[in-house]
């Protein structure tokens, strides 16, 4: 049911370039290739670090072209190049595509903000239409709430909380327990690039990330935040990826509550990791009761044709606008950046 006939998927490309991935793990695996071939877009090449793992994805997904070094995989032009390395990678890759080239960047944008910014640019001098994949912007429940928001139903907005609670197998990712920080990030960085792209950079912000005892080799896996706005928004995050106790009580949501109605949103793809429940969108307003919006899908792998269909769409110019191109999310990197060292600046009683 969608009486409000909010917007929940992002419109397809009617033209589009063939796609070389750049990485062949599991996020091209397990999202990008599944969104694409819904999209019926064409997959002209894979390279992979272990040509074994790309000539492996090549197989199972049909891709004709294994590039057994990235030379060659770079050394072709009116393509999309995928790239899904990472984040310590990401800079000298970018810094070998070629002149007037489009690419689509797993995030984070680099290791750290200094990285980000020799990336954005290397871009501009290179001339190279980069966007970051910072897809929960795309996923159907957040196209909904934005075209809530666009559309003035919940009137001015004051509070904007997520609570997470749930178990997160952080030991299917080892490459995370060589990183100084982890969970803001390489995780929650989601979250607060979509703040962000709704309501733009706060005035100050708080954080604090936790350990927790199952993980000793990881830096964090929980943070509290606090971002700053207007005096009369309040913005939290309160976010727990190690609730160890089953699937009861586990919960994942963001409420937005305005002066004239609030939703409420459970991201049901990021608990009980990697089956994924169905993600939900409820919305209440002065005038109607609760209602729940009916989704086309969720965050994974939905989301990811978002990414997609926004870069291409722009490239022939049937968008406006690149949603989230490295010179839209160098500022999440600089809110990110802000996030960690606020949680060296504690006032110690």
């Amino acid at each position: 049911m969608n009486d409000f006939n909010l917007k929940n998927r992002w419109d397809q490309p009617s033209k589009s370039l063939p796609i070389i991935f750049i990485g062949a793990g599991g996020i091209i695996r397990n999202a990008h290739l599944p969104a694409y071939n819904k999209l019926n877009l064409n997959i002209a090449g894979v390279y992979d670090l272990n040509l074994e793992t790309a000539k492996t994805l090549a197989k199972d997904f049909n891709i004709a072209n294994v590039y057994e070094n990235l030379d060659d995989a770079l050394n072709n032009k009116d393509v999309v190049f995928d790239i899904a390395v990472p984040a310590d990678q990401l800079l000298s890759i970018v810094q070998k595509l070629p002149l007037n080239s489009y690419a689509l960047l797993q995030k984070p944008m680099g290791s750290n903000v200094q990285e980000a910014e020799k990336i954005l640019e290397t871009c501009k001098e290179r001339q190279i239409t980069a966007a970051l994949n910072f897809q929960l912007r795309f996923s159907p429940m957040m196209l909904c709430l934005k075209d809530a928001l666009n559309k003035n139903l919940l009137g001015k907005i004051v509070d904007v909380e997520f609570h997470y609670s749930y178990y997160l197998p952080w030991h299917l990712w080892p490459f995370l327990e060589k990183i100084d920080r982890v969970e803001i990030p390489y995780n929650s960085i989601h979250l607060f690039d979509l703040i962000r792209s709704i309501f733009g950079m706060p005035e100050g912000v708080f954080a604090y990330s936790n350990t927790h005892p199952k993980y000793p080799k990881l830096s964090d896996t929980k943070t509290t935040a606090i971002l700053k706005y207007r005096k009369d928004l309040r913005c939290a995050l309160s976010l727990n990826h190690c609730y160890q106790f089953g699937d009861k009580n586990q919960n994942a949501n963001l409420k937005v509550e305005g002066t004239d109605g609030v939703v409420f949103i459970t991201l049901g793809s990021t608990v009980n990791y990697p089956n994924f429940e169905k993600d939900k969108f409820e919305i209440k307003t002065k005038d109607r009761d609760w209602e729940e919006v009916k989704l086309g899908g969720n965050w994974f792998p939905e989301a990811f044709e978002g990414t997609m269909s926004n870069l291409q769409r722009y490239i022939f110019k049937e968008d406006t606008v690149l949603e989230t191109s490295v010179e839209d999310t160098i500022d999440t990197m600089r809110l990110i950046d802000a996030l960690m060292k606020s949680q060296e600046n504690f006032f110690k009683l």
